[in-house]
């Protein structure tokens, strides 16, 4: 099977027949039809109804045409993308961090002449990861602690990946701003007891590993998922509910919620994921840079 016989294929579905299509397609009508006889025998359906009043797809031929309208519109893509006057793509992916937002917009403003689309996916650590590896995002950001370091590091270098450190963060709790443990300075595990955690959903619930919040949840303590930042957030505000994190959120942020150190907690390491068997774009550098120079002013107390 070839994309060839796919475009005759949807030709011959529209015209309505196999003299008509092959008009459209500028070929010879024997050679359509033993096109489309040679795919029928490969795939061992048939694929049209012929008549004297013309053709008809047949249940499998429907099915094919489903298919063969996906590749081709993927194969228009691919065309597309290589024309001179098109616009590129660029694509992070990442654990949910608003702070991002800085960096992500510089670059969009600084690159704009030469990119179209710009984008910032939150997603699962899995598909972050899985994003990176299959060339689908250029960039992943994630973080590293004592749970999880050594199952993704060895991952990383089965997936030839390269993970880079920007920064060592303790676990911070995010607590609306009259909870009652918000007037506390520092919180203590066993004081969490009584709230409902909030926690971002994973693919696999049960996989530590790929988990987003640095802390677990406690034996028979209520816990609420969601796939969305903005959702936690609300969670948090209309609730007595608690989230963990690594604390680095912007002013937006700070003025619905406040965030206290977890005693004894472990550090996380907060990094860049790339794929070695691609080299980083300008505009990728650009960002990493940015990202550095964001929690760089973080640190200086400019970011909170």
């Amino acid at each position: 099977m070839n994309i060839q016989q796919c475009r005759y294929v949807v030709a011959i579905a529209k015209a309505g027949s196999f003299s008509e299509a092959a008009k459209q397609l500028y070929v010879t009508q024997p050679s359509l039809s033993s096109a489309v006889k040679d795919l029928e025998e490969e795939l061992a359906v048939q694929l049209f109804i012929r008549s004297k009043s013309g053709v008809n797809l047949t249940e499998e031929g429907v099915d094919f045409l489903v298919y063969a309208n996906r590749i081709l519109d993927q194969v228009d893509l691919l065309e597309t993308h290589f024309q001179a006057n098109y616009k590129k793509d660029f694509t992070i992916t990442t654990q949910r961090y608003d702070f991002l937002s800085q960096p992500f917009l510089k670059v969009m403003h600084q690159f704009k002449e030469e990119y179209q689309n710009f984008h910032l996916v939150e997603t699962t650590t899995l598909k972050n990861i899985e994003s990176v590896r299959d060339f689908k995002s250029e960039l992943g950001i994630l973080y590293l602690n004592k749970d999880n370091r050594r199952v993704l590091e060895r991952y990383f270098q089965q997936e030839e990946l390269d993970f880079e450190p920007l920064g060592q963060f303790q676990t911070q709790i995010f607590l609306k701003k009259d909870h009652p443990l918000a007037f506390k300075k520092i919180i203590y595990p066993q004081e969490l007891l009584n709230y409902p955690q909030v926690r971002f959903s994973q693919e696999d619930q049960t996989a530590a590993v790929f988990n987003e919040d640095p802390i677990e949840a406690f034996d028979h303590q209520p816990v609420m998922y969601t796939n969305d930042r903005g959702t936690l957030m609300n969670l948090l505000c209309e609730s007595d509910a608690y989230a963990s994190g690594l604390g680095i959120v912007d002013s937006f942020i700070n003025e619905h919620i406040v965030l206290r150190p977890l005693a004894d907690a472990t550090t996380h390491t907060l990094g860049i994921i790339t794929n070695k068997k691609r080299k980083l774009t300008p505009i990728a550098k650009k960002f990493i840079e940015e990202v550095k120079e964001t929690l760089a002013n973080r640190d200086n107390g400019t970011l909170t």
